[in-house]
């Protein structure tokens, strides 16, 4: 039953997209969206599993990174169709067997969709002034749900194997999570002074991405996802998430933003 709502929700999308954005021929868009399919499967192949607690417990994989970056250079039509080949190829390539769980392309899509319609729509005067402001809520209010989260946390079941989440484990975690914010502010407040107005711009785009998406995809949906395929307790996959998410938004941050200030300066796109 689930796979037959999302495969229509994902077909309503599509509609939406194609309705609101028509497609339009341009060869450097299509050869952009293609380099980037292939780099996304490139990089999905190059997931590493971290154990935690004695167990492989989280996948580390960097193909996220080209959907974004989809997301930000290309027009909406193209990133859906970049999402789609991303998600199928990537399972022909993996020789995965069996019928696609349609939960893992609804993720492709918004990976590439929520940074394109932020970029699509969070423009003009009004946005400019407004635009970093949204940022630092937008954080600060995140960090503060996580903490939330983990104050009321006291146990997380891994394997069939239960832990307990300890007063010394919560401090240390709740420090991370707000050590972390801390750090993207000062980075946002000094790289803010050496850049242009239209750069500083782009990297608060890039920041919005990679939080929302954090949010939404992969502290929601893919916990979810893997509860309703595997059995995975929601919560314990969410808690590690949120461990993962402490080194990986930084680097997701700094490389997005790189990639994407030199594909913009380079294609022109903007």
């Amino acid at each position: 039953m689930i796979q037959i709502i999302l495969g229509i929700l994902i077909v309503l999308i599509g509609v939406f997209v194609f309705y609101k954005y028509p497609m339009k021929s341009d060869v450097k868009q299509m050869v952009l969206g293609a380099l980037l399919v292939v780099l996304s499967i490139v990089l999905k192949r190059l997931a590493i599993m971290v154990p935690f607690l004695g167990f492989p417990s989280f996948k580390i994989t960097l193909e996220v990174f080209p959907l974004i970056v989809a997301g930000l250079t290309l027009k909406p039509g193209y990133c859906y169709i970049v999402a789609l080949a991303t998600d199928g190829l990537g399972l022909i390539l993996a020789n995965a067997g069996g019928f696609p769980f349609f939960g893992f392309t609804l993720n492709a899509i918004l990976q590439t969709l929520i940074p394109c319609f932020l970029k699509q729509n969070l423009v003009g005067e009004k946005w400019e002034t407004k635009i970093d402001k949204i940022v630092y809520a937008g954080m600060s209010i995140i960090a503060l749900a996580a903490s939330l989260y983990v104050v009321f946390l006291n146990k997380v079941t891994i394997s069939d194997q239960v832990f307990v989440i300890t007063s010394s484990m919560k401090i240390t975690i709740i420090a991370v999570v707000w050590l972390l914010i801390i750090v993207i502010f000062l980075a946002m407040y000094f790289y803010k002074k050496k850049i242009s107005a239209k750069e500083y711009h782009q990297f608060n785009l890039v920041v919005m991405s990679v939080i929302l998406i954090d949010l939404v995809v992969t502290f929601v949906l893919t916990p979810y996802w893997l509860d309703v395929m595997y059995g995975i307790p929601f919560f314990a996959s969410s808690f590690l998430r949120m461990l993962k998410a402490c080194v990986m938004i930084p680097v997701s941050i700094i490389v997005i933003n790189t990639v994407y200030h030199i594909i913009s300066r380079t294609l022109k796109l903007d």
